[in-house]
């Protein structure tokens, strides 16, 4: 009889271990009781009344377990007791997918989480691609004192064929060409075309060897279109699927030195890619996210907190089993541990078995096809019984999630509660849908909310502060124009930098005038080597010293160049680099 009943306290004192019952106070006092051998009636008495409580209220919870009460900065929602479901916010950085039909409430979970995890991270990427539902997150994040700011496809500016730090040139010409491929449809031979234009551009201008002059995407058209030695068809299929591209995004691309992902990564934004077709969000987003992936990886970054958090609402362009060839979901799986995590939502199950992988922490809502339901709960390792009960029972807003990280690895089912974010929030609405105090111990919320309303553009000033150099000749660039004429096009209104110490633009000739040899010579070694420091020119153009400065000084004064002072050395040195302006180009076809 006294074998049955410690057999019994064994089996209670398991049950109670599994589901996490005796966490508490009393709980750990009472598990340290019956290790010592203590077996009283009042320490039967309340094992047994934690786990009849606990098999009471799993009846009504289906065939999920009830998750226990845990500690973290950030609330997932409500469990089907009302109460909080917490996890860490480091949690975040081992990335999150989540599978829910258009209506199962992915969009409200994703700005509830969104809300919490800004407080965490220096730096947030969200990615509207087909509407505009993070806008509204402006004034919330204003009334917590960030700014978020809602950036318009057509306003940033980025130089896709910009090396990263760390990343060695070839190897990023590789990655690039790849990306281009995957991006522009085209055919697997073309990559090779591109890798080598890529090479002798990066060689041309200097890549490598510190010079902050990049080639551009129209460059690359450019050489590719005029190498006449090249495989017509893979050139065809390059300049045909550019051209379109360049043309649409002509006032994003056209910077030899764009926003850089590093100076980016230290703000938060909402990326509006809805006004531009599937191609050029495609290359976009490759553009922000594999810099920044490759960049990180190449500096050995290992075990980061996180600092910055990735949100993209319709991420099926990233995690489609036919869409890995960009080169972002090999990446996905290095990044862990680099301080970058991804939170993806999708709307059906045409994921690539690496995102899966990489994806550890998992998220269901409702669906609208057994196929889509079956292949996120095979890899969440659910039942039969649970199988159907996603079919059955689950509503808008409501999930069943299992975490990646942490001791309960079981899946579990949660409410993200509806928060109404149509209108700016009050101090009362704040205190009331967080409850910071309560559910966010440790919280860096200040104790006085603000009550501001947030302006969408406010931001956009910190961002123009940032570095960039414009490529003023293909401001107006257009597929039609010879490559000679392409910087002809380029008006006065276009090339508004303010001109350099001993140039006189109101002195420009309208029409070509004689030019000596030695400035012939010097002009035309500055456009076949852009990019260049001023003190290689002498040699490229076969004059002596002297003879290429007094031309220098000469072209600059009649209004055919333009100089810059520029950090061209990794040593910090400032050299002078000379850009050719429209009225040099037309001289020299004279």
């Amino acid at each position: 009889m006294a074998s049955d009943k410690s057999s019994q306290l064994m089996h209670d004192l398991k049950y109670a271990y599994d589901h996490r019952l005796l966490e508490n106070v009393e709980g750990q006092a009472i598990h340290q009781a019956i290790s010592c051998g203590v077996s009283d009636p009042f320490v039967i008495d309340y094992l047994r009344g934690k786990i009849s409580k606990h098999q009471t209220a799993q009846l009504f919870a289906g065939p999920f377990r009830q998750v226990p009460t845990t500690h973290g900065e950030i609330v997932l929602g409500l469990d089907l007791k009302q109460k909080p479901v917490r996890m860490a916010a480091q949690t975040l950085c081992a990335h999150s997918l989540t599978l829910g039909g258009s209506g199962s409430g992915k969009t409200t979970k994703s700005r509830w989480s969104i809300l919490q995890a800004a407080l965490h991270v220096a730096g947030l990427w969200l990615f509207d691609f087909r509407k505009r539902e993070y806008r509204c997150l402006v004034p919330w994040l204003a009334s917590l004192g960030m700014e978020l700011t809602v950036l318009p496809a057509r306003e940033l500016k980025l130089n896709p064929l910009e090396v990263p730090p760390h990343v060695d040139p070839f190897s990023w010409a590789t990655r690039l060409a790849d990306m281009l491929v995957h991006v522009c449809r085209l055919p697997v031979r073309a990559s090779k075309l591109l890798n080598i234009t890529l090479l002798e551009l990066f060689d041309r201008f200097g890549i490598g060897q510190g010079c902050q002059l990049n080639p551009t995407m129209f460059d690359l058209r450019e050489a590719i279109a005029t190498n006449t030695k090249a495989n017509a068809q893979s050139r065809s299929a390059i300049v045909d699927s550019f051209d379109p591209i360049l043309m649409s995004l002509r006032s994003v691309l056209s910077y030899r030195r764009g926003w850089t992902t590093k100076d980016l990564a230290k703000h938060r934004i909402v990326f509006e890619l809805d006004g531009i077709g599937e191609i050029e969000k495609d290359l976009i987003l490759s553009s922000l996210l594999l810099p920044e992936f490759t960049a990180r990886v190449a500096a050995g970054v290992s075990n980061r907190r996180m600092n910055l958090w990735i949100c993209c609402d319709e991420a099926a362009r990233l995690v489609s089993a036919s869409g890995t060839g960009n080169g972002i979901g090999d990446l996905v799986g290095l990044i862990r541990g680099t301080g970058i995590g991804l939170d993806l939502s999708i709307q059906n199950a045409d994921i690539a078995p690496a995102i899966l992988s990489n994806t550890a922490s998992k998220f269901i809502g409702r669906c609208g096809s057994a196929a889509d339901y079956n292949t996120l709960a095979e890899a969440m390792g659910l039942v039969a019984e649970q199988r159907r009960y996603l079919a059955q029972t689950l509503v808008p807003g409501m999930f069943v999630g299992q975490m990646g990280e942490g001791s309960w690895r079981y899946p579990f089912v949660f409410r993200v509660p509806a928060v109404d974010l149509s209108k700016p929030p009050t101090a009362a609405q704040m205190a009331q849908v967080f409850a910071w105090r309560n559910l966010v111990p440790g919280s860096v919320v200040p104790d006085g909310y603000k009550s501001c309303t947030g302006s969408e553009n406010q931001g956009l000033s910190a961002l123009d502060s940032l570095p960039t150099q414009c490529a003023y000749e293909f401001v107006n660039w257009t597929p039609s124009c010879a490559p000679s004429q392409r910087r002809q096009v380029v008006n006065s209104t276009t090339t508004k930098a303010t001109p350099s110490v001993g140039t006189k633009a109101h002195n420009r000739p309208t029409v070509a005038s004689s030019l000596s040899e030695p400035e012939r010579k010097l002009l035309r070694a500055i456009i076949d080597h852009p990019g260049k420091p001023s003190s290689a020119y002498a040699k490229l153009a076969g004059v002596g010293t002297h003879q290429a400065i007094a031309a220098r000084r000469s072209l600059i004064a009649a209004g055919y160049l333009r100089q810059h002072s520029v950090n061209t050395s990794v040593k910090g040195r400032v050299s002078i680099v000379l850009e050719p302006l429209p009225a040099g180009l037309e001289a020299l076809q004279h």
